[in-house]
C-alpha cells in the first residue's frame, strides 16, 4: 500500500460489524480499497451491543482481515453511532436579563451550556441542534446583536441510552482500537444523500434497515426530528419463516424473489403456488399477504413520525437502505397515506469512486460507511514493517540470533553494545512496532460526541 493515507471506519449494524478502508485522492475522489463484514447475530441486536466479548471478536476479525490483505497496521478508526435508543428530544432554555442588552456570544454560550446539562433518565446527550430563539415576540435563528431583556433557546438534543455508548467504548478498548472520532450515523447519511435545497425546503430521509428504520427530518436546513424505529426488513423474513416453518435463509429468498409491498387487487393470485424445500408448496397469495401486512406496519410507523411535518416537506420523503429495495414500496406508501412526494435514492455520484472492489453501484447498504469515509480526514494506518533478511548487506545493525526471536514476524530491536561482564548477557526482549500517534487537526462536526465518549469512563467513576 506504500504510504497512502488510509481512512478506516467501523459500523455496528443490525446484526453485524462492517469495516471499510478508503483513500482520498488529490482530485477529491474517494477510492474504496477494503471492505470486510463479520456477522454477530448473537451479540448485536438492532445496532446495540449485548455481548461485549463476542462483539470484540467480530471487530477484531474485520480489522485483522483488512490488515492482512493490505499489509498495514490499523491504529485508529472512525466509528458510527446508531441504535434503537437514538432519538431527538426537545428542550427550551429561558434566560431573563437584568436590563435590555444586545444579545452576544457569551449569552448564547450560557444558554447552550445550560441545555447541555439537561438530565435524561438512563440517557446521555450526544449532540444538540439549535432550532430557533425567541427574542421578545420574534423568532430567529441568529439573535446575536438584537436588543432584549429576555431570550429563549429552543434545542433538539440527540440522546441515546447510556449503555449504548458505554458498551461501544468497551468493545473498542477490547479490540485495542482508539477512536479518532464518533459520528452520529443518521446525520452523516443525511449529509451524504440529501442536497442543501432539499434540506432547506423540507424533506424526510427514511433509512429502511434490517432490524431498524431510521427517520430524519429537515426543514430550513436544520434537523427537526430523528428517531430509530425498532422494525425492519428482518421482521418480514421472520414472519415468513415462522408461518411456513422454513429456515430463515429460504424465507429471505422468498421475500426477495416474490415480495411486494403492495399488490394490485385486480391481479388474480388464486390457486398460484410456490415450490419450497422438502417438496412442499405454499400459497402465493398467503405469502404476499404476510409480506404486505408487516410492510404496512413499518410504513404506518414511519408515517406516525412524519405526519406532523407533512405540509412542510416540500421536497418530499426519500427512501433509502437495504430494505428499501422491496418492490412497490413507494406505491404502498402513497396508497396507504395519500402522500405522493416519495422517491427512492441510491448512492449519488458513483463516478467519483474508483474502486478495486466489486461493489454494486446501485446498492443502498454502503451509504453510511461511505459517508463516514468522506467525513474522516486522518490516517488510520501505518505500514507493516518488514523484517530485514539475516544476511542483508544493507543492514548495518548487528544481526540478532534467530533463536532469540520468540514470535515470527515480530521485528526485534538490536541490543546496544555493553562492557563485558562476568554474568552472561540477558536475551533481548521482543518489541513490537510502536503505532504512530497522530495529532488531530481540529474538532470535527461531531467532536462533542467524541469528547463525551472519551470522558465517559471518568464520569462513571465519579458517579460511583
Amino acid at each position: 500500500m506504500g504510504v497512502e493515507k488510509n481512512i478506516v471506519v467501523i459500523e455496528l449494524g443490525s446484526s453485524s460489524v462492517r469495516a471499510m478502508m478508503g483513500q482520498k485522492k488529490p482530485d477529491g475522489s474517494l477510492q474504496i480499497v477494503g471492505l470486510e463484514k463479520e456477522y454477530a447475530p448473537d451479540s448485536i441486536h438492532k445496532g446495540v451491543v449485548y455481548n461485549i466479548d463476542k462483539t470484540v471478536q467480530a471487530i477484531a476479525a474485520v480489522i485483522k482481515r483488512l490488515e492482512e490483505r493490505h499489509k498495514v497496521f490499523i491504529n485508529k478508526v472512525y466509528v458510527g453511532v446508531t441504535g434503537q435508543s437514538l432519538r431527538t428530544v426537545g428542550n427550551i432554555v429561558k434566560r431573563q436579563l437584568d436590563v435590555k442588552v444586545a444579545i452576544n456570544e457569551e449569552i448564547m454560550d450560557a444558554l447552550k451550556d445550560e441545555n447541555r446539562m439537561q438530565p435524561y433518565p438512563n440517557a446521555e446527550i450526544l449532540d444538540f441542534i439549535p432550532q430557533e430563539y425567541r427574542v421578545g415576540s420574534h423568532l430567529t435563528t441568529d439573535p446575536v446583536g438584537i436588543m432584549a431583556d429576555h431570550i429563549e433557546g429552543c434545542y433538539k438534543n440527540i440522546v441515546a441510552r447510556r449503555t449504548l455508548c458505554e458498551n461501544l467504548r468497551r468493545c473498542l478498548e477490547g479490540a485495542k482500537l482508539e477512536p479518532y472520532d464518533f459520528f452520529i450515523s443518521p446525520l452523516l447519511l443525511s449529509s451524504y444523500l440529501l442536497t442543501d435545497p432539499e434540506k432547506r425546503s423540507g424533506c424526510a430521509l427514511v433509512d429502511f434497515g434490517a432490524e431498524t428504520t431510521t427517520v430524519t427530518i429537515y426543514e430550513k436546513n436544520i434537523l427537526r426530528h430523528l428517531v430509530v424505529i425498532p422494525l425492519g426488513g428482518d421482521n418480514i423474513t421472520t414472519d415468513i419463516a415462522t408461518l411456513f416453518h422454513i429456515e430463515r435463509e429460504e424465507a429471505e429468498m422468498l421475500k426477495r424473489t416474490h415480495g411486494f409491498a403492495y399488490t394490485d387487487e385486480s391481479e388474480d393470485l388464486e390457486q398460484q403456488t410456490i415450490n419450497i424445500s422438502n417438496d412442499r408448496q405454499i400459497d402465493k397469495k398467503r405469502l404476499l399477504s404476510i409480506i404486505e401486512a408487516r410492510q404496512q406496519e413499518i410504513l404506518e410507523n414511519v408515517w406516525e413520525q412524519v405526519k406532523n411535518y407533512s405540509d412542510r416537506l416540500l421536497s418530499g420523503i426519500i427512501f433509502t437502505g437495504g430494505a428499501a429495495n422491496m418492490r412497490q414500496l413507494e406505491t404502498a406508501f402513497v396508497k396507504y397515506h395519500h402522500f405522493d412526494k416519495v422517491k427512492t435514492r441510491l448512492m449519488p455520484a458513483v463516478a467519483e469512486f474508483s474502486t478495486n472492489l466489486r461493489l454494486d453501484p446501485q446498492t443502498t447498504t454502503l451509504a453510511t460507511l461511505i459517508a463516514m469515509l468522506r467525513r474522516g480526514d486522518e490516517a488510520c494506518t501505518s505500514e507493516r514493517p518488514v523484517e530485514p533478511g539475516l544476511f542483508d548487506p544493507a543492514r548495518e545493525e548487528p544481526v540478532i540470533p534467530i533463536a532469540s526471536t520468540k514470535e515470527e514476524g515480530v521485528v526485534m530491536q538490536p541490543k546496544p553494545e555493553q562492557p563485558e561482564e562476568t554474568t552472561p548477557p540477558e536475551q533481548p526482549e521482543e518489541s513490537k512496532p510502536e503505532k504512530p500517534k497522530k495529532e488531530k487537526k481540529g474538532p470535527g462536526a461531531f467532536s462533542k460526541v467524541g469528547a463525551w465518549f472519551r470522558n465517559l469512563a471518568s464520569d462513571l467513576v465519579e458517579e460511583k
